[in-house]
Formats: structure tokens, sequence, C-alpha cells
């Protein structure tokens, strides 16, 4: 169990730092840019009559509708026709592998591949295969990170689908999460994830889910302590503050005045009672 959870944090983590390398920071999110951009090839399965050869090895890989091969020191993925909702989660799975350095073996001379021979994106609630599990893990967190989804209120899962391009499979599962989340309000306690919602923040406006740039900085920094005085501010306080005290020290003019009358008073009763004597 306790294998299972590191497995998961490690393939959330890895998630969030690819989000973050990801060029065009919207959803969908471009699976296949970031297989190029990482150095892996994607190409349509071969022909096994022009490429016997590749496709006998893509056969003793034991994998179904993808592949990845890494030939000759550069990794290929090869993929058989489908949706284009299965095709960028395939695309993401295979990612995990790489990303999360998945053991590799030998097929032949100058080729390997991936050591689990499961079948790639099933999505596996109770997996068989700890390495599928946690590339489906990955590619789940990649194309529907649960921090954006929350930005934008979406949490079901045909909201997910529409949003992120993923197959129902995949998006009943993050659903499902996501109601987890939203029930412990788990989001935004780490580090990574904080900087994944501050990178897409111009998607998120654009969508109209994310506040203006100051009201959001303020937000990705909840205060824990009062704002700092600007320079203008404390001299306005000071200046305040010397009047109060002036205030205390001198008594007010009106009543300046009411003692001077009585005082004025009493010296013109004194000198009329002298002159009666």
């Amino acid at each position: 169990m306790a294998d299972t959870y590191r497995q998961y944090q490690e393939a959330r983590d890895t998630a969030w730092r690819a989000l973050l390398h990801v060029r065009d920071k919207r959803l969908p999110i471009d699976a296949e840019g970031l297989a190029r951009d990482v150095g892996l090839h994607v190409a349509p399965l071969p022909d096994v009559r022009e490429q016997p050869r590749l496709a006998a090895l893509i056969q003793k890989a034991g994998k179904g509708n993808s592949v990845s091969l890494r030939i000759r020191g550069e990794w290929h993925l090869f993929l058989a026709p489908m949706t284009e909702d299965r095709r960028r989660f395939f695309v993401a799975h295979e990612l995990g592998h790489l990303l999360l350095a998945h053991e590799t073996r030998v097929l032949s001379p100058g080729v390997r591949c991936f050591a689990d021979a499961g079948n790639a994106g099933d999505m596996m609630e109770e997996p068989e295969s700890p390495l599928d599990y946690a590339a489906d893990i990955f590619a789940i967190r990649l194309l529907a990170p649960a921090c954006l989804l929350h930005e934008m209120h979406v949490d079901t899962a045909s909201g997910i689908m529409r949003l992120c391009g993923l197959p129902p499979r995949a998006a009943a599962l993050r659903a499902e999460r996501m109601a987890l989340l939203n029930e412990r309000d788990a989001f935004f306690t780490h580090p990574l994830e904080r900087q994944v919602r501050e990178a897409y923040l111009p998607f998120l406006r654009e969508r109209g889910a994310a506040p203006a740039p100051a009201q959001a900085a303020e937000r990705a920094l909840p205060l824990v302590m009062p704002l700092p005085q600007t320079e203008n501010e404390e001299s306005e306080k000071e200046e305040r503050g010397k009047g109060a005290e002036n205030t205390e020290k001198k008594p007010a003019k009106p009543i300046r005045l009411c003692l001077f009358a009585a005082a004025g008073f009493a010296l013109a009763a004194l000198a009329f009672f002298i002159l009666r004597r």
C-alpha cells in the first residue's frame, strides 16, 4: 500500500512538472507537442508487409494499441488508428512511462521497450501492472489538472470530457477524484500545484475563471500579516499621531476663551468691591 501511494505521488508530481513545460498552456493539453519536446517520436503502427522486422518487434513487445521502442538510443511511440481523445490519452500514458523512467528490457540488439507488458492506457483501478498504473495516474493528471478544473468549476465526467478531451473512462475516474478533492477542499497545498495555476492564469482569465492580476497575486499568497505601508502612508499616520498628541496637551480654543472671560469677570468684581470700600 505504501509503495502504491509513493508511486501515486511520484506520478502526480511528475505530471505537474510536465504541465509547467508544456508550450501552449491551455486545455486540452497538447500531449504530442510535449512528446516531441522530450524526444518521443510519434508514428503510426507500421505495415507488416512494408516493415516486417519492426512489426515483429512491436508484437514481441506484447502491447496492443500502442508501444514505445527505444531504437538506437531514440524513443519512438507507435500508435494504432484511434479517436482523437484516445490518441491523446495513449500519448500521455507513454509519456508517463518515459518521464517516470520506468524499467526497460531488451527486445533485440539496439532495441528496448518498457519492461511492463500490460495493456497501455487501460486505466486500471486495481492494476496487476504497477508501471501501467503509474503511467495512467500521470496521464490523467497531465490531461485534466485538478487545480484548473477546480478554478473553472468543472467536475462532472461530461464536462471533463469536453474541456480536456479525455476518453469516457478516464473522464469518469477524474470526476470521481474531483468529488473527493472538493469534499476535502484539497487544492493548492503543494507548491508545484500552485506553480501550475500561476502558469495557466492567462488561459483561466481567457475563460473567465480567474481574477484580475492583482487579485490573483493576493489569492496565491494569502495574507498572514498586515500589508506593508508605503512611505506616504507612514508619514500620514505620523502626522495624525502628532495631531492627536497636540490635542491632548493643549486645551481646545473655546475652553480657553471661557477661562479668559471668567478671569476678567472676577477682576471686575474685585475692583468694584475695592471702590465701594
